[in-house]
């Protein structure tokens, strides 16, 4: 998330940490940093401190397909949207597209379904790993990681796991979290 008041964030309820170079403060539940790029320094916030989420394993790596598009789409399967799993995929979801819709990234997302069962999917794109464009796929799992797989990411996990593998890749992306 990008916000746009870092300044004053410190409480005194607050907790500091520093991770690889960068200060991190806690307040109302969530964390807070400081990104630079070039002469600009934008303001983030996140769900989970980067110490809670280094440890989740990370396959494979992306080619330029998924680099170079200025658009990426964010798709599920819909059988997988039911119960508890309804609330982590939304999360998940929003999480990435923000993050990858804001000026950092400055990428075009489009939500998507993997097949056309739904009602929900009926005016969406139909869109797997093996179309032929950028793709996050958010896959409810009982097994938490990231796949990276050329033109496809698929964060996989189950409730907050979920949503840990997307706030995991943010900070790999800028760079803070380096493994």
């Amino acid at each position: 998330y990008v916000e746009h008041a870092f300044t004053g964030k410190q409480g005194k309820n607050s907790e500091m940490h520093s991770y690889n170079g960068f200060e991190f403060v806690k307040s109302e539940g969530s964390w807070y940093t400081e990104w630079q790029r070039d002469n600009s320094t934008i303001n983030l916030r996140f769900q989970y401190a980067p110490w809670e989420v280094e440890n989740i394993t990370v396959k494979g790596s992306v080619d330029n397909r998924f680099k170079r598009w200025p658009a990426v789409f964010i798709t599920y399967d819909p059988e997988d949207n039911v119960g508890d799993n309804t609330k982590y995929l939304a999360l998940a979801a929003a999480d990435t597209a923000t993050f990858l819709s804001s000026p950092i990234f400055e990428r075009n997302v489009f939500g998507a379904c993997t097949k056309n069962i739904t009602n929900d999917c009926a005016d969406k794109p139909i869109i797997t790993c093996s179309t032929n464009t950028s793709v996050v796929y958010l896959k409810i799992s009982s097994e938490t990681g990231i796949l990276l797989d050329g033109n496809c990411v698929t964060f996989q996990g189950k409730g907050e796991n979920l949503r840990k593998t997307t706030q995991k890749a943010i900070y790999q992306w800028l760079g803070i979290i380096r493994k």
